[in-house]
């Protein structure tokens, strides 16, 4: 069988197309066609490739798609409080975009924040919906999965605050602070999502703090090759599941528009550096500058949505959280994926 990485780009709600991928993508794995032995993501891509990682490690493909579905669950808007405050957040994001009230920014460290999420916990917002890390441990164990070296293996992308230098926090290698662990963490998938403008602090982990993999690697991909030894280790097949869209068929001319193209642009820039990364070690491998005993060529193959569904899509709906919006874009994925195995061959 091939073996495949699968590596989630980031987009915020987005994801959630990733995540219907990623089950059709799942539910095709036992028929034999190819073996996944790694996964990477950043931002909400972390969120699906860690619920994927989880679900192989622990019950295979069945209990994968279990846990995406509980965890795209529960992320959603369910209470009235929930869809209320979720309505009020993209609304006023599209007023801003469109000049019809002041875009007001405002810093995670405000004391006012905090006191913000203890009226919405108070008003009946779940905890799973106001904490990140409270909607990880519910549904995944990550003392069980925390031995270094577990296949497959799981890429997180993140960025050093300080130094500027990437991360992508890897389940092959083991913490520093306690190397019983790998790097694997509830704070690293929450370290991969902490953008600052949407209101999330830095992450701290083992005395160095991250923000957001966008700002890195999105998501990591280059790893697949870099870090096995030999050629057997690396992948076959490389699959990106990707978010955000290369092209775009009008100029951007609103504040809204601007925003979501410029939005659109930095997250594929890392993404397509990682890629010529790729396409630069294949095209050395086939003129016999690299080993064969450690290197192989490897292919390159992107999942993303069609151009009728992305292009609709504003940066205000990023955020949206609402249960109708993200079964939309779940079974735009099943769809897109299918396609995607089909003309694969």
């Amino acid at each position: 069988m091939p073996q495949i990485a699968i590596a989630c780009q980031g987009g915020a709600l987005h994801a959630a197309f990733t995540a219907g991928a990623l089950k059709k993508i799942l539910e095709r794995q036992p028929d034999g066609q190819y073996d996944i032995i790694g996964l990477s993501g950043t931002s909400a891509g972390a969120l699906c490739a860690v619920s994927v990682w989880y679900g192989l490690l622990t019950g295979g493909p069945a209990e994968a798609i279990k846990t995406l579905d509980g965890v795209w669950t529960d992320f959603a808007a369910v209470t009235p409080t929930e869809r209320a405050f979720n309505a009020w957040l993209v609304s006023s994001l599209r007023m801003q975009g469109y000049w019809m009230s002041a875009d007001v920014r405002f810093s995670p460290y405000a004391p006012f924040f905090p006191v913000m999420l203890a009226q919405l916990r108070l008003a009946g917002a779940r905890e799973e919906f106001v904490d990140y890390t409270a909607l990880l441990e519910k549904h995944i164990d990550f003392e069980a999965v925390s031995q270094p070296g577990s296949q497959p293996r799981l890429l997180i992308g993140a960025v050093n605050v300080l130094s500027g230098e990437f991360k992508a926090f890897d389940s092959a290698v083991p913490l520093p602070s306690k190397p019983e662990w790998s790097e694997i963490s509830a704070d690293a998938v929450r370290a991969s999502g902490a953008i600052p403008a949407l209101g999330s602090r830095a992450v701290a982990i083992d005395g160095e703090i991250y923000w957001d993999g966008v700002y890195s690697q999105n998501p990591p991909i280059r790893n697949f090759l870099a870090d096995p030894e030999t050629a057997a280790a690396k992948p076959d097949e490389i699959w990106i599941i990707q978010l955000n869209p290369t092209t775009r068929l009008s100029e951007p001319k609103t504040v809204a528009d601007i925003q979501d193209r410029d939005n659109e642009l930095a997250a594929n820039l890392s993404m397509e550096q990682e890629k010529k990364f790729i396409a630069d070690v294949n095209d050395w491998v086939e003129k016999g500058y690299l080993p064969p005993d450690k290197y192989k060529t490897v292919t390159v193959r992107t999942l993303k949505m069609s151009p009728e569904v992305s292009e609709p899509l504003d940066y205000a709906s990023k955020l949206d959280r609402s249960q109708g919006f993200i079964a939309e874009l779940m079974a735009h994925g099943g769809q897109q994926a299918e396609l995607f195995l089909k003309d694969r061959g």
